[in-house]
């Protein structure tokens, strides 16, 4: 106390406020930080970090100074009011103190918290696709720890009582003072210098890759930097200096990085691979193809199943028999792959058979509905969420949907809310049991099913335990319950594959399962903490985007890696007995994938035959190439005689689906 006293009284409140708040912010944030992506140690598949003291010294010591800028400015409006409002001295700082630190930690508790799940590439594009494109659907998606910090809030309201009291005691001792206080000319200059060394520090982080990487991640600068980039943002682009990359043309709006590209016109508008040289548009295959009926289909979607749940077993049993022993008597095809992590546009890749946002392919509902085939969609969560009903086409009239939102009474959470609306996968195959004694099977019949099981957090009330003995709690998520975790992962995945075989019995049952063909895919992976990683729809790699693909017929031989906008075409092949191996015979073969959105990415890659992905980071401008499990500037890939033609690959496609999501948009506008 004595000490305290003697700081206060001796350098002024104000400044021993700030400083206090200061450290309180950079000891919790640099610990996160750590924690999340071990900055100070290194990491798998991380392109920076800082090993050597001298790195970890330069790091901290702008970090601290970022913090001092933001927090000394935070500062001198705080206490500039509270003398016009004749706040006590003590009062005004220790308030100062609390409120601030408090406000960035629980900031920092939330975005721990998010980050256990979403990892490296939170931002709210990927919040917003995991809400099914809707911001508010996502924020209750990722809010259901209500209870988590209504105990802190409780615990910050019994520090605030105790710090309350210590300053009631240090103002016993006298009114300390404020401190040197800078006036006139000389607090311009003070001002000016601080904000131009500020500056300067800013344009040399944002030049530089490696600090660029982890300050980026510090609120402080984080906020600083984005203050500036938008008073640099001359053009109104929407980018300025302090991004990066930064803008190249300050003046003209057209030019700025993730511009759209247009080909031929001798303009390099997005900064990558040059003016964009545009093929034309693909030949779609389903409109090229005569409407006509073949055997039935059965397609069932599983929530978030990763592409190593074949043979997985878990304590001596087999996760998935059912789906197992398809693929053993029918076709697996090994190197199948969602575009993105998210729901909403992986199933809508798969049925509209495009990246674009407008419908411009023949969409594969109306395709067989054009062949004849009954339409019913019998799904666990609630389609309407981002959309999906109505962009795929499953509500459209004449057409059978029934969903989460069909029976809210059947629902297995409370919520009714679109992104947390799920049915149990008894409920799910109740409901396709009552629907195939309904249709007319002397005509052809397309069923879509959609089980939730594997959804997080991975079970449910009343779901079996059938290869586990208990779920873990969706509070007892983290990566040290990893093994916890994974045993419930699975379970689910062995809940739907028994709703699997509970269908499949009940077409044999109705002696229509010999005229049916059965699919069985995903719409993304997850990831159990592999990699530091949890969830999906922030990586591009094997959990979190490769997908079992399984048909219940023999002999479709893919030597090729297959996309979800691939699928569709491949399911009508074999449906029609048309199946074609010359077509599905091309390991070169690029699937293209994001994440993010279209016009700004964080992530564009390419996965061919054999998992061989080349990924391009658009935060630092560095392509991974994983068959040489190394990360290349951009610059040096492109002009490198084997990696540059792979590049240019990845640029190219990401620029076409640019182009053609564009044209879309244009061709239903006009």
């Amino acid at each position: 106390m004595e000490i305290l006293r003697s700081l206060v009284f001796t350098f002024g409140y104000r400044k021993i406020s700030v400083l206090f708040a200061v450290i309180i912010i950079q000891v919790g944030e640099l610990l996160l930080l750590q924690r999340m992506y071990s900055l100070f140690t290194g990491g798998f598949l991380q392109p920076y970090s800082y090993l050597t003291w001298a790195d970890r010294t330069v790091f901290i010591g702008l970090s601290l100074w970022m913090d001092l800028v933001l927090f000394g400015a935070l500062g001198a409006v705080w206490f500039w009011f509270t003398s016009w409002c004749r706040i006590r001295p003590l009062l005004a700082g220790f308030n100062y103190i609390f409120f601030t630190s408090s406000a960035i930690g629980i900031w920092l508790a939330v975005k721990y918290k998010v980050l256990s799940y979403f990892n490296d590439t939170l931002n709210f594009l990927i919040i917003q696709n995991l809400g099914g494109g809707s911001l508010v659907e996502a924020l209750i998606y990722i809010t259901n720890e209500a209870s988590i910090f209504g105990m802190a809030l409780i615990m910050l309201a019994l520090l605030f009582l105790v710090g309350l009291r210590i300053t009631t005691r240090l103002e016993a001792a006298g009114t300390p003072s404020p401190g040197f206080i800078l006036k006139g000319r000389t607090r311009i200059v003070f001002i000016t210098g601080i904000a131009v060394v500020t500056i300067g520090l800013a344009i040399l982080v944002n030049s530089d890759s490696a600090l660029r990487y982890g300050l980026i991640k510090k609120t402080s600068y984080a906020l600083i930097s984005n203050a500036l980039d938008k008073l640099s943002d001359f053009d109104g682009d929407g980018v300025g200096l302090f991004t990066f990359p930064p803008d190249p043309a300050l003046l003209d709006s057209a030019i700025y990085p993730g511009a759209l590209d247009y080909p031929g016109n001798g303009i390099d508008e997005d900064g990558y691979g040059g003016d964009f040289k545009w093929p034309g548009r693909v030949q779609d295959q389903l409109k090229a193809r005569p409407a006509i009926a073949g055997k039935h289909i059965l397609m069932v979607m599983l929530e978030s199943a990763r592409g190593d749940m074949l043979g997985q077993t878990l304590n001596g049993q087999v996760v998935a028999p059912n789906i197992t022993a398809l693929a053993k008597s029918g076709s697996h095809i090994k190197y199948a792959y969602s575009h993105t992590g998210y729901t909403t546009t992986s199933i809508t890749a798969l049925f509209n058979r495009t990246f674009s946002t407008r419908q411009d392919r023949t969409r594969l509902t109306d395709f067989l509905a054009q062949s004849g085939y009954t339409i019913s969609s019998i799904s666990g969560q609630d389609e309407s969420f981002g959309g999906m009903a109505s962009s795929t086409g499953m509500s459209d009239p004449g057409r059978y949907l029934f969903d989460a939102r069909s029976a809210l009474d059947d629902r297995v959470f409370p919520s009714k809310s679109s992104g947390s609306l799920r049915l149990s996968e008894e409920r799910v195959v109740r409901q396709f049991s009552e629907r195939i004694g309904e249709v007319d099977w002397s005509t052809p019949q397309f069923f879509y099913i959609n089980l939730q099981a594997a959804h997080f957090p991975y079970s449910h009330p009343g779901m079996p335990n059938l290869i586990n003995q208990q779920a873990i709690p969706r509070s007892d998520i983290n990566e040290a319950n990893r093994s916890w975790l994974e045993a419930t992962y699975w379970n689910a995945l062995a809940v739907a594959d028994q709703a699997v075989g509970t269908m499949i019995q009940r077409l044999k049952e109705l002696n229509v399962y010999d005229q049916t063909i059965v699919m069985i895919l995903s719409d993304h992976g997850e990831s159990l903490f592999d990699d530091r990683f949890l969830g999906h729809g922030h990586a591009l790699n094997q959990t979190q985007t490769r997908i079992p693909l399984v048909f219940n017929r023999p002999g479709i031989r893919v030597n090729s890696a297959v996309g979800q906008i691939d699928m569709a075409e491949l399911l009508i092949q074999v449906a029609t007995d048309r199946f074609s191996e010359a077509r599905w015979d091309d390991p070169e073969h690029p699937v293209f994938q994001l994440v993010g959105s279209l016009r700004k990415p964080l992530l564009i890659g390419t996965v061919s035959y054999g998992e061989i992905r080349t990924i391009m980071d658009f935060r630092t401008r560095k392509v991974f190439f994983s068959d040489l499990k190394k990360w290349e500037n951009y610059d040096t890939a492109l002009s490198h005689p084997t990696l540059g033609a792979r590049t240019r690959k990845l640029i190219s496609l990401w620029e076409a689906a640019r182009w053609e999501d564009h044209l879309s948009r244009t061709t239903v506008s006009d």
